[in-house]
């Protein structure tokens, strides 16, 4: 299986609204299926420019824009990251599609 990313926003709205406390429990709920980081990576990420629906959580190369992510949704994202069911659909969709276009081109690019 490829290695897959997990980037947790940490610009100035999303971390005033949690998203370091976010990123320590995401990360902590992943590490229990996958210690060594050899299916998912937790990594923090400057800002995905959707700062209105913070905090916004991406998982790559899946192209899944998770947003207005509070710490009652984290447990529904690590299971999604797991592959047990689909990504929490009240949590998909709410930032402009070119803000996600723009995400996605950025982290396609090899540099």
């Amino acid at each position: 299986m490829s290695n897959r990313l997990c980037y947790v926003c940490e610009g100035g709205d999303c971390t005033e609204m949690g998203s370091g406390d976010l990123f320590d429990k995401l990360r902590d709920l992943v590490k229990e299926f996958d210690p060594d980081e050899e299916r998912i990576k937790i990594r923090r990420y400057p800002c995905f420019g959707a700062c209105e629906h913070g905090v916004n959580v991406t998982l790559y190369p899946d192209k899944v824009f998770y947003s207005e992510v509070t710490e009652d949704d984290i447990p529904s994202i690590a299971a999604h990251i797991k592959g047990e069911g689909e990504a929490p659909e009240h949590l998909t969709g709410k930032c402009e599609p070119d803000v996600e276009e723009i995400i996605w081109d950025m982290l396609d690019s090899p540099y």
